[in-house]
């Protein structure tokens, strides 16, 4: 029996951000029991590292080590223009001199540094797409249609997809977009798009509730119906909305609370609060590790989660949605976030919203909140059920299994 292909995962990032330390690293770690991994990461030096930044790191590294996971550290340079090149080298040498056949590439820029190696070497491409990284640009500005960068970064984004030996994507949505985009019918292939949506582990979120009880309890909120907001204030999760949206309720209802999980701080936050005049006893801000999320989460009764009318929240799913589930937080949502609608109406997990209409979605959230399906935990339990059969982390552990299993045979 052919020996499984040694995989390395590379990522734009240092290990200790969110996105490795929580999704990506505990995922390798997971399927290193039955192959061979190689982690890539890009991190700065040690003297420029904080205290607890360095602790976490050296943590995240002997994990790796415990599990023989072999750890690549590339230098953060501040540059693309380098650290690309840089990247592909590195990646070269890994595929040329230590075993590695399938290079796992988390978003685009870990793509476009593997795509040079895998032209001129056998090695196979999993390009995990996550989000639509040229949209992005093209909402926050960075991108302008008609100019020749857009033109040759979509090239790139056609060219990444074609030369990929499986594309991962986060919704049906997503995949639909890309089956479907006229600029990409020649190269998006049908049998090489697979959905993995945005899964948890959902041991994180056992002997979370005492722990909540008691925050509660400091916050003076425990007889209070608390909604949770976990996130950046980035202006397509229109968190201002809905904060206006709260204020609303609670000018009906004062038994309402909002809880505000940001990062990296609660600096804008606390500034959108007083631009829609939500008074400080209605809100609390913190910003914490990414290990007590879930407690936060679960002092909570439900989520808020809305976003930007724009493609790349149509076809995203976003974390959030699997940890509000784990955490029991029926779904406070808007239209068209991915998947989401849909599973929230299916499973009656939540209620969905128009954020631009902040009257109305006060008064249906406010009925929503009173009704006896949620205020007899009807709707927790169906949350934590949902989370349960449909979102936890090992259906993505078997999915990536079964790309990697398919890739050992090509």
């Amino acid at each position: 029996m052919r020996r499984p292909h040694r995989v390395l995962y590379l990522f734009h990032k240092s290990l200790t951000e969110p996105i490795p330390r929580l999704h990506g690293i505990d995922q390798v770690l997971a399927l290193a029991a039955k192959r061979s991994f190689t982690v890539a990461s890009f991190e700065p030096s040690r003297r420029t590292r904080s205290k607890s930044d360095l602790e976490a790191y050296n943590k995240m590294c002997a994990r790796l080590a415990a599990e023989d996971v072999r750890h690549v550290v590339l230098p953060v340079i501040g540059s693309r223009w380098i650290e690309i090149p840089l990247g592909a080298l590195v990646l070269l040498t890994e595929v040329l001199f230590h075993g590695v056949r399938i290079v796992h590439s988390r978003s685009y820029i870990p793509a476009v540094m593997a795509l040079p190696v895998v032209v001129v070497t056998r090695a196979r491409l999993v390009f995990d797409m996550r989000g639509l990284f040229v949209d992005e640009y093209i909402f926050e500005g960075a991108l302008k249609h008609g100019t020749r960068k857009l033109t040759f970064v979509r090239w790139l984004e056609r060219t990444l997809i074609g030369a990929s030996d499986a594309v991962v994507v986060v919704s049906q949505r997503f995949r639909d977009h890309l089956l479907s985009r006229p600029d990409l019918i020649e190269v998006a292939r049908d049998e090489r798009i697979t959905v993995i949506p945005n899964r948890v582990d959902l041991k994180r979120f056992t002997g979370t509730r005492e722990p909540a009880r008691a925050l509660r309890k400091r916050l003076g909120w425990e007889h209070n119906t608390v909604v949770v907001y976990a996130g950046s204030t980035a202006p397509w999760h229109r968190l201002r909305a809905g904060m206006g949206i709260v204020r609303r309720i609670a000018d009906q209802n004062a038994d309402v609370r909002l809880l505000i999980v940001a990062y990296p701080s609660t600096l804008s936050a606390e500034e959108l609060a007083l631009e829609v005049g939500l008074s400080s006893e209605h809100v609390h801000f913190v910003t914490a590790p990414v290990e007590d999320v879930p407690v936060l989460l679960s002092t909570g009764d439900a989520g808020l989660m809305l976003e930007a009318d724009d493609i790349n929240r149509k076809v995203c799913a976003p974390i959030k949605f699997a940890e509000y589930l784990a955490a029991g937080l029926a779904v406070i949502g808007s239209d068209g976030i991915g998947d989401t609608d849909h599973w929230i109406r299916e499973g009656k997990i939540g209620i969905i919203i128009d954020p631009d209409n902040e009257d109305d979605a006060a008064r249906r959230v406010g009925a929503f909140l009173e009704s006896e399906d949620f205020r007899s935990g009807a709707v927790r339990e169906r949350c934590i059920a949902y989370a349960s059969e449909e979102l936890d982390m090992q259906a993505t552990l078997k999915q990536y299994d079964d790309i990697y299993r398919e890739l050992d045979r090509a």
